[in-house]
Parts: structure tokens; C-alpha cells; sequence
């Protein structure tokens, strides 16, 4: 049987999408930004739920095909374009429609395909608009970081209330000329985290101000730029009128999104802060800032490749090794420009050669930190995805008694397959 082309799915799925907002009382929030919008999306979604029905996907699903998906939980089938998965699909949609629970659904919208995610919202009309943060991702595909704010507002002011970062660069002055906007994080902003600092846990424990009212919320996250995810919840429930004791107590619940910053159980006593879903400069950054934070034996950074930054990788990855040489006492690297570039910026600003450490592949580097990580050894797992897939060493370094597909990223038989692909290794 042939396959079906992909304009007829994406026609389709709009039109299913359509109907079921026309018959139903559905409030939409959409959250964009090129950092942290599955954290933010999830952290929303299970903020929400404490007092509405609401739909949202856990998965990254923010194209043509996966934003109408979500609306119905579903996901893409494999293979993609298969004409019978696709009629099983479109039969559960209808099922599912007949009686929609959900009053609030909650989206992940692409800042880097514009025109598909305005076609969208020609149809879906959001209450709310999230925009994240703004740092140098896909800046091969996106030119620059004005093109990057100024993609990200465009489609977040689709919304009839506009929420954003207020820490992010440029965002606060478009926020200035434009009506019903809500911004978080900046010492005036209605909703805004103060006294940040680090349990024994690891985790962060700070006071949320919440247009006025001040609690202290000892949250589940290590990473200061994940507070982000949970103050941009606060803001839409408060917004939808929630009181803010009740979102405070929400957002200490709320845990980190596999593979963000998520602290994990290692072998022989280590911890390992998992946060191998992608790879950008400031996120690199700032991951090392927490693993700086961190009280430990030794503190072991494993950064991989950041990829998609055209012509900024060079000298990202001579400032990423440039500040692992402040904070790690092993440096391990996999990945191209990881190899030469965040070496060369390690050694430059004065780290041992003797303590960094380049492999070809994740497998490697799992397997000798297998063999020399101790009790109190916090190790950092950060890269992107393509011909990197950090999380292969969180997976041959974690816990016995945690299963890798339950608390890491990629580990269905699809990306398995991609896996093998790239490094000729099964796993």
C-alpha cells in the first residue's frame, strides 16, 4: 500500500482539531521560547491538573503533526507514514472526541518553524502564550538571537494574554509597547523566586512571591534555570485565578522532566545530574553552575557536543571548556567540535591535560566512569542529541535498581536503532 503524503495527514489532523474546539469549551495554552519549553509545558500541565482536567504531552511533540496529536494524547506512529496506523489513529480521535474530558490543553509550540506553527494557530486560539527563555539554539537554521525573540513573540502574542521571561534579553522591551502581557523573574515582576539556595539533597529550596504573598517551597529541581519552568506555571494559574498557597504546594511537587537537570542514583554511592535531552551554550552554563553548587568527592563533568550552533560552535565550545576547567576535576568530552574546541578552551585557561578526557563514543565513557566513580562523586551529563546521545553514559552509570527507560531520554527501540546507527553498538 502506498504511503500517504504527509500535507493529507497534516489536513486532516487541523480539521479533527477544528471540529473538537468548536464543540467543546476548551482553553489552550501554547509555550514557546528556544529553551525549556517541555519543562515549562509539563510543569503547566501538572499545575493545572490539581484543579482542572487538562491535557498535555510529556513527549517533545511541537510539529504540524504532533500539536494536533496532543490534543488526543496520541503519538506518531511508526513507521510515520503508514496508511493503516494512520486509520487507527483517526478512529480513536473520533472515539476520543465524542466525549472530551479536558478543559485546558496545554501545547508545545516550535520557535524555529514559524510558518507551520502561525498555520496552526489560525485554528487553535490560545488563551495564553508562554515564551520560556531566549538562547543560541538551531542557530543554524535561525541566523540570529533578534530572529530567535522576535519568532518566539510572534507566535506566543497569537495568544490573548502573552506571559513571558521577564529575565530574557530582549523580551521585556517588546513587553513595554504591547498590551496583556505578564512578565516573571525580574526583581519588579509580579511572580518571581528570591533566597534561592541548595538543600543537602541537591535540590533548591527558595521563596516564590506571588502578587504579594511570599511562601518558601522546597522544590524537586537542581538547576536555578529550571526555577524558570516552575514560575512560568505560578504564572498561568494565577492568572486562572488559583490561590497562590495552593500553587505553591503544586509547583514543590513538581519534579524535573527526564533529561533536564534530573538528579539520579549512580553507582556505588555517586549521583549523576542527568541533563543529556540537548546542548546549548547558556544551559551548558548553567548546568556547571549547579554542578559547582553540589558538595561532593569529586565533581566530573561528561559535556558532548553542542550541536546546531553553525557559526558559534566554535567559540561556545572554547567558553564551555574555558569554564569546565573552574569547576570540574575530570573533564570528559565526546563529539567533534568537543574534542578540539572545549579541550582547547580547558587547557587554555589552565586545566591538567592529565584530567580531561576524550572518547568517540558515550558507551566509553560509561564504562571507565563505571571503573573509577566513588561514593559522593556527583557526576554532570550534558550534550546534544545526533552522533552524541549522553544519556547513553547516565544509562551504563545509573543505579541498578533503576530501570534507564523510566528516568532517561531515547530509550524506545527507534532511537535504540538511530544508536546503533551512529556508533555500531546494540544495546
Amino acid at each position: 500500500m502506498d504511503k500517504l503524503p504527509k500535507n493529507v495527514i497534516i489536513s486532516r489532523l487541523a480539521k479533527k482539531v477544528k471540529k473538537l474546539l468548536k464543540s467543546n469549551p476548551v482553553e489552550v495554552v501554547i509555550v514557546t521560547g528556544s529553551v525549556g519549553k517541555t519543562s515549562a509545558k509539563i510543569a503547566i500541565g501538572k499545575l493545572l491538573s490539581t484543579s482542572h482536567q487538562v491535557r498535555f504531552s510529556e513527549d517533545s511533540y511541537n510539529t504540524s503533526i504532533g500539536l494536533p496529536l496532543s490534543f488526543f494524547g496520541l503519538k506518531t506512529p511508526t513507521p510515520l507514514w503508514d496508511p493503516l496506523a494512520w486509520a487507527r489513529i483517526f478512529q480513536k480521535i473520533n472515539v476520543i472526541s465524542k466525549n472530551y474530558p479536558y478543559d485546558i490543553v496545554v501545547l508545545e509550540m516550535a520557535e524555529d518553524e514559524l510558518e507551520a506553527m502561525m498555520s496552526l494557530l489560525e485554528f487553535i486560539k490560545p488563551q495564553y502564550g508562554v515564551i520560556t527563555g531566549i538562547a543560541a539554539v538551531h542557530m543554524d537554521r535561525m541566523v540570529s538571537i533578534q530572529k530567535v525573540i522576535h519568532d518566539s513573540w510572534t507566535i506566543a502574542r497569537k495568544a490573548k494574554t502573552l506571559i513571558y521571561n521577564a529575565d530574557a534579553d530582549g523580551l521585556s522591551k517588546l513587553a513595554k509597547n504591547s498590551q496583556n502581557t505578564f512578565g516573571f523573574g525580574q526583581e519588579d515582576s509580579k511572580i518571581k523566586f528570591s533566597n534561592i539556595t541548595r538543600l543537602a539533597s541537591g535540590y533548591l529550596q527558595a521563596d516564590i512571591s506571588i502578587a504579594g504573598q511570599k511562601h518558601t517551597v522546597k522544590t524537586k529541581l537542581v538547576g536555578e534555570q529550571n526555577l524558570n519552568s516552575l514560575l512560568a506555571a505560578a504564572s498561568v494559574a494565577h492568572l486562572m485565578g488559583m490561590d497562590s498557597k495552593k500553587i505553591a504546594t503544586g509547583i514543590s511537587k513538581i519534579t524535573a522532566v527526564n533529561g533536564r537537570m534530573n538528579l539520579l542514583s549512580g553507582l556505588n554511592g555517586s549521583k549523576i545530574i542527568d541533563d543529556s535531552y540537548n546542548a546549548s551554550p547558556d544551559a551548558v552554563i548553567a548546568a556547571l553552575g549547579a554542578l559547582k553548587e553540589f558538595k561532593a568527592s569529586s565533581k566530573i563533568a561528561v559535556l558532548g557536543n553542542m550541536n546546531d550552533l553553525g557559526e558559534l560552535s566554535k567559540s561556545s565550545h572554547l567558553k564551555i571548556g574555558a569554564e569546565a576547567s573552574k569547576i570540574a576535576d575530570i573533564l570528559i568530552v565526546v563529539g567533534k567540535d568537543a574534542e578540539i574546541y572545549t579541550v582547547a578552551g580547558a587547557t587554555g585557561a589552565g586545566m591538567d591535560p592529565d584530567k580531561i578526557k576524550i572518547f568517540k563514543t558515550p558507551y566509553e565513557i560509561g564504562h571507565f566512569l563505571k571503573r573509577i566513580v566513588q561514593k559522593n562523586d556527583v557526576v554532570l551529563v550534558k550534550g546534544s542529541q545526533n552522533g552524541v546521545f549522553t544519556e547513553e553514559v547516565s544509562r551504563v552509570l545509573l543505579d541498578p535498581s533503576i530501570k534507564p527507560a523510566e528516568v532517561l531520554v531515547r530509550q524506545s527501540p527507534s532511537w535504540k536503532r538511530r544508536k546503533h546507527k551512529a556508533f555500531g553498538i546494540y544495546v
